[in-house]
């Protein structure tokens, strides 16, 4: 019983570190990379018996080749608009910041408890 409440503790106090990690990782693949010109061609929808999913495909120019494929972190509601994305390793990223910021200001605040509990546990 123990172990399991250990386990329970520990995923607890890890949670605000990974909310801040992940956020940290998407700002960093919107920011970094080529920035393009990308126009939103569409968006499928994937239901499913517990979950949907939605992906969206693009129209970029990079290095004088014209490129169409996914684009990861778009919605519908920019179809038919050409956005400003970034292109890595062949991948195309939104430059949109909503989902990052917002894991990162959920994780911020509660980094606090384990600082708290490393602290406590230092001091003995």
């Amino acid at each position: 019983m123990r172990i399991v409440v250990n386990l329970f503790v520990a995923a607890i106090l890890l949670m605000p570190l990974v909310l801040v990690g992940s956020g940290a990782w998407l700002l960093g693949q919107r920011q970094l990379g080529t920035k393009v010109e990308a126009e939103v061609i569409g968006c499928d929808f994937d239901v499913r018996y517990k979950s949907s999913a939605e992906s969206c495909t693009a129209r970029w120019v990079a290095d004088g080749v014209e490129t169409t494929g996914p684009i990861h972190a778009s919605g519908e509601h920019e179809v038919g608009e050409t956005i400003t994305a970034t292109e890595r390793n062949g991948e195309l990223y939104s430059r949109s910041v909503g989902l990052p910021l917002l894991l990162i200001g959920l994780g911020l605040p509660f980094c606090y408890f384990p600082y708290a509990w490393v602290r406590r546990r230092i001091k003995g």
